[in-house]
């Protein structure tokens, strides 16, 4: 399968909204929220204007992680999964994801590529829902 490492989303809400719907989503599927950074609030503490809401949603599924770890160990630098949103705009902002399937192509085992494709599909679950 042909697939670009990085998607972005163009959506009619805020960054914000957007946040607070996948972590409650991902909630409902029983899916670990590890942390929601919220880079914008991160630089005005230190006095930089990120002319922009920025967020990233680190999120992920142990059952899956210790699969992605029993094809190799190495994989522990790309887990758990993240997801980036960010608005520069009223009511216009974009979801941006990194397709694990290309993401693990780099290790070079089929097994592991195909176990990618489960944390794809739960992302893209949630990305059809956008485009309704």
């Amino acid at each position: 399968m042909d697939v670009s490492a990085i998607e972005r989303i163009e959506v009619s809400h805020s960054a914000a909204d957007l946040v607070n719907q996948f972590t409650h989503w991902l909630e409902e599927k029983q899916i670990i929220v590890y942390a929601v950074v919220h880079h914008t609030e991160d630089m005005k503490a230190r006095g930089v204007d990120p002319h922009m809401d920025a967020w990233t949603v680190i999120f992920g599924n142990p059952v899956l992680g210790a699969a992605f770890l029993e094809e190799t160990p190495d994989v522990v630098v790309d887990i758990p999964l993240r997801i980036g949103f960010y608005q520069q705009q009223p009511d216009k902002s974009f979801v941006v994801r990194r397709h694990m399937e290309e993401l693990l192509s780099d290790y070079q085992l089929p097994a592991l590529v195909a176990k990618s494709r489960k944390a794809d599909g739960l992302l893209d679950q949630w990305i059809a829902t956008l485009k309704q």
